[in-house]
């Protein structure tokens, strides 16, 4: 079962231990080859879970993640990386069992006879840069670690790849990975008060950010409810739909409000997913973030309300505040399991950007919030 990327926007302190440093990045550089592996040694309290490595080979060429659950034997918390007599930027996200997120940055040099210098580095911003030459030198090396990921139902040869990526320039065009879902949501399941429409007024890019806007609609007797390209096909599709001559029995089927949801082209199966957003504020909007499957199948990968308070029957928090994810799971199309955790802030999660993280892999899945590890 791969799933595809959707982006929606409806109406409707650590204690005990001393903190965390990332150890000094070792270099082992062996004779007559130029790929050389840099690893982070583990002290005996073995507190690293996880690390992210980044990598860009002689400043902003062949950017490459490689992302390490366990430690390898013989190298632990290690990548096996290009250097040449070149330099290498790298970049390590450490995750600790405490929940604590530590980011280093170190930078490589070819010393030639087989000597590398290791030296601290400020933080850099990933590069963009791809190029035929970085596939080969990629392919060139006989290192692979095995991942049972899938992309665009092919499986992925070695881990570390980096699958998709989207930065929604404003110079790009911003559709070429994504496809707009149109339809109206208003009736079961959903019950919302909203149509997915594709129209600038709602979904566009600027400032280098992708924006979903929620507008009030105007149909009626002069403006009837129908969109045009709607991608609901089911027999009820007039009412999803809608048609092009207003009737009015027909006004109970218009939603009062227009949105919009879009869907990534690729697909993905077991794999680690980033996504740096912003969430509305505002009543009843009901932004979420979602890998969805053909079946029906979901990962929620990041739900909050827009709601600045709100709270159900128990008097529990469930507005911007509170942060949800989990997944959704249909038994063959007769019924749907819902499982769902959730992380509290003591601000609405709207009022900055924060990087979501959903880590699927075979038996479990791992949720985060700006690197912490909020459920699993």
């Amino acid at each position: 079962m791969e799933m595809s990327l959707w982006l929606a926007l409806i109406l409707s302190q650590l204690i005990g231990l001393d903190s965390f440093q990332v150890p000094q990045l070792l270099v082992n550089v062996t004779e007559n080859d130029p790929w050389i592996w840099a690893s982070l040694p583990e002290k005996e309290d073995h507190r690293i879970r996880s690390v992210l490595f980044y990598t860009e080979y002689e400043g902003e060429k062949c950017p490459f993640y490689d992302y390490r659950l366990e430690p390898s034997i013989g190298h632990p918390w290690a990548i096996r990386e290009y250097l040449g007599n070149g330099t290498l930027k790298i970049s390590a996200v450490v995750e600790t069992h405490q929940n604590e997120t530590v980011i280093e940055s170190f930078r490589i040099r070819s010393l030639g006879e087989n000597s590398a210098s290791v030296e601290p580095l400020r933080k850099f911003l990933p590069s963009s840069e791809k190029s035929i030459d970085c596939e080969k030198l990629r392919s060139s090396t006989k290192y692979c670690l095995p991942t049972i990921s899938h992309h665009r139902g092919k499986p992925i040869s070695c881990s570390g790849r980096l699958l998709f990526s989207e930065s929604f320039g404003d110079n790009e065009n911003p559709w070429t990975n994504w496809k707009h879902v149109v339809q109206s949501q208003l009736l079961e399941p959903h019950y919302e008060g909203v149509a997915f429409v594709n129209r600038k007024a709602n979904s566009y890019v600027e400032n280098n950010m992708l924006h979903l806007k929620v507008t009030k609609s105007n149909y009626g007797s002069k403006y009837p409810f129908y969109l045009e390209n709607c991608t609901y096909t089911k027999r009820d599709s007039n009412q999803r739909c809608g048609e092009k001559k207003y009737r009015l029995p027909f006004r109970k089927f218009m939603p009062p409000f227009d949105s919009a949801k879009l869907i990534s082209l690729d697909t993905f199966k077991y794999c680690r997913i980033d996504i740096e957003a912003k969430m509305p504020i505002g009543d009843f909007l009901f932004p979420g973030l979602t890998l969805s499957s053909v079946n029906r199948d979901a990962i929620r990968i990041a739900i909050v309300r827009g709601n600045k308070k709100l709270t159900d029957f128990a008097s529990n928090e469930i507005g911007g505040r509170t942060l949800y994810a989990g997944a959704i799971l249909n038994d063959y199309g007769t019924r749907t399991y819902e499982l769902e955790e959730f992380a509290s802030s003591d601000d609405h999660y709207g009022n900055d950007f924060h990087t979501y993280t959903a880590i699927w892999k075979e038996e479990s899945i791992n949720f985060k919030i700006d690197g912490r590890t909020f459920a699993q």
